[in-house]
Formats: structure tokens, C-alpha cells, sequence
């Protein structure tokens, strides 16, 4: 019995960080906020300084090939998104980045200023 109280308490503390993690969303399918996508030459110089030292590894910028990950020349151009194939909007690139779809690893660790500027970015592509 003392186990089983164990194991609910973890799996709630678990559920809890979860939650708290994702800015307090309990559903990984809900929609992530509207993003407006920054056009300034600044926006868009960091977002490519973070897109090359975050992203470049597993993404080609110049081209649509797939090395680990899919090109991303024209990303926010494209009707879907290469693996995912949801739209390919600012919203769903910001929430890959905070919640990936298959092998990719979750930059939710990025402050949400440094994600919207690798969608500055990504938008130039």
C-alpha cells in the first residue's frame, strides 16, 4: 500500500513538472499561441546566429535535401511542414521547437524571444 501512495505521488509530481514545463498546457495537441513573425534585421540576425549553432547540425538552410533532419530552404513557404506535415505555419515551428515530432529534440529550453527569432530567421529561407 505505502508503495502504491509512492508511485501515485511521483506520477502526479511527474504530471505537475510536465505541465508547469509547458507553460501550464496539459495537452500536447492544443494549439500554441499566435506568433507574429519579426521582420528586423536584428530578429533575424539572431535567429541566424541561433540556427547555426542550435539547429545547422541536423538542418540544411540552402536546401530542401534531408541530411538528419529536413531542409529547410523555403520552410514557412511549403504548405506543410516536411515530417510532421502539419501547416506550415510560425505557430507549428514554434511548437516543434517546444514539442518535436518524432527524432528531433525539444528547444523548449530556448527563451520564446530566442525561438520567435529562429522563425524570424527560418522565415528568410
Amino acid at each position: 500500500m505505502r508503495f502504491l501512495k509512492l508511485m501515485v505521488i511521483l506520477g502526479v509530481s511527474v504530471g505537475l513538472m510536465y505541465a508547469c514545463e509547458r507553460g501550464g498546457k496539459a495537452n500536447p495537441s492544443e494549439p500554441v499561441a499566435k506568433v507574429s513573425v519579426k521582420t528586423d534585421a536584428q530578429s533575424i540576425a539572431k535567429g541566424k546566429e541561433l540556427f547555426e549553432s542550435k539547429c545547422a547540425f541536423c538542418h540544411d538552410a540552402d536546401s530542401t535535401h534531408t541530411t538528419v533532419g529536413p531542409g529547410l530552404k523555403g520552410i514557412l513557404k511549403r504548405k506543410k511542414l516536411p515530417t510532421s506535415k502539419r501547416p506550415a505555419t510560425p505557430e507549428n515551428v514554434m511548437r516543434q521547437l517546444v514539442e518535436p515530432y518524432k527524432d528531433m529534440p525539444s528547444f523548449s529550453y530556448l527563451s520564446k524571444e530566442e525561438r520567435e527569432a529562429i522563425i524570424a530567421y527560418l522565415n528568410t529561407l
